[in-house]
């Protein structure tokens, strides 16, 4: 097996090639995925496809949950023997 290496980009399913890549059409090849540079926006979107995947039913029980648990905020004095505060004088 040859171990020439051309680049290129994955785009939708597909590779692309860089432009005058000189392999014949239906040569077969073996692709191995470069590391992106920490903190990249090409790590960061490879991080982000690693996520597991969250169901939207889901993400509607949540925001249901979190509605449901909400309360007002507490009135002012809540401990009365506590002296009002002078941080804005």
């Amino acid at each position: 097996m040859t171990q020439t290496a051309y680049h290129g980009v994955m785009r939708g399913g597909v590779v692309l090639l860089d432009p005058g890549t000189p392999l014949t059409e239906g040569t077969e090849v073996l692709v191995t995925p470069v590391s992106a540079a920490r903190g990249s926006p090409a790590a960061i979107l490879a991080a982000l496809e690693k996520l597991p995947k969250v169901p939207p039913e889901w993400v509607d029980e949540l925001e249901h949950l979190i509605a449901a648990g909400r309360r007002p905020p507490s009135p002012p004095g809540v401990f009365p023997d506590e002296s009002p505060s002078r941080e804005n004088d």
